[in-house]
């Protein structure tokens, strides 16, 4: 996260992460639905609408999804540094890590029924009416500690790793990509897609197996009877017991390749609108 994002307001950093999140999932919902496909071991719906299937609610809930994590992350970040320094690599990474956890309730319900949504095509309103009275409100929640894990990780990877990653670019390779000071603009895109292919690298490796875990359980939410559910855990072993550890890393190339770009997408947009905010005092009250 940029220092400009520490004189922002919560209101500006939240608006921010709205609209930043918005553009990634316009540009990249179809490879949310194959990603899903393949988890689940269902075949990939090729066609456009089916591939952006629940994209209302997935626009829905990452404007404030987005706007908790950059809100909670400006917050922690002005709270934990000291006035008129730059954040530490490690409070970043920790700022980060908190502000996947703060927005995992809205993101995991939301994946929920958009997931449920490519399975049976029905709409938003009419698969959360068949959760809620087949098996209570509480169902929308299954899901929740993996979602909670993957947002930690996701979120240190694309406002803390992936501007760390960016300098280092600098440091390590001036001769490529300039001092991060003086670096043209075309130098500093370089850096930045290098640095923000090294952070999705990153991410995608060590949250394929927790999202796996996770679409699992809430692609079979409507299957499963009511009351208690098998955990994580007890899904985590049956996946490995029916494809052992290759099984956890289903759909991690159309995955990846999203991650990686919404890394990319998330901070090229974060950059742009932290200064579109602060030059023209946009929701500054």
């Amino acid at each position: 996260m940029t220092e400009r994002a520490e004189r922002l307001s919560g209101l500006q950093n939240g608006a921010v992460g709205s609209i930043a999140g918005m553009i990634e999932v316009m540009l990249q919902q179809p490879t949310i639905a194959i990603k899903n496909a393949v988890q689940q071991g269902r075949a990939i719906p090729w066609a456009v609408p089916a591939l952006y299937r629940g994209v209302g609610v997935s626009l829905a809930s990452i404007a404030p999804v987005s706007a908790i994590q950059f809100a909670v992350n400006g917050r922690l970040l002005r709270a934990l540094s000291a006035p008129g320094a730059a954040p530490s690599d490690q409070v970043q990474v920790v700022c980060g890590t908190l502000s996947g956890v703060a927005s995992a309730v809205l993101s995991a319900s939301a994946e929920l029924v958009m997931t449920l949504q490519q399975n049976n095509g029905k709409s938003f309103a009419a698969t959360v009416q068949d959760v809620a009275r087949q098996h209570g409100p509480v169902r929308l929640l299954r899901g929740f500690t993996t979602t909670a894990v993957r947002d930690a990780v996701w979120c240190a990877g694309y406002l803390a790793l992936g501007p760390v990653f960016t300098r280092e670019m600098h440091r390590l390779s001036p001769a490529t990509f300039g001092d991060a000071e003086t670096a043209t603009t075309s130098q500093k895109t370089s850096a930045s897609v290098a640095g923000c292919l090294a952070a999705g690298l990153v991410t995608v490796a060590i949250t394929q197996p927790v999202d796996t875990v996770k679409t699992v359980m809430q692609g079979e939410a409507m299957a499963l009877p009511s009351g208690r559910a098998p955990s994580s855990l007890a899904t985590a072993g049956r996946i490995y017991r029916e494809g052992g550890l290759k099984h956890f890393y289903r759909g991690i190339l159309p995955r990846g390749g999203r991650l990686i770009g919404a890394v990319f997408i998330l901070g090229q947009s974060r950059i742009w609108l932290e200064e579109l905010f602060e030059e023209h005092e946009l929701l500054k009250f």
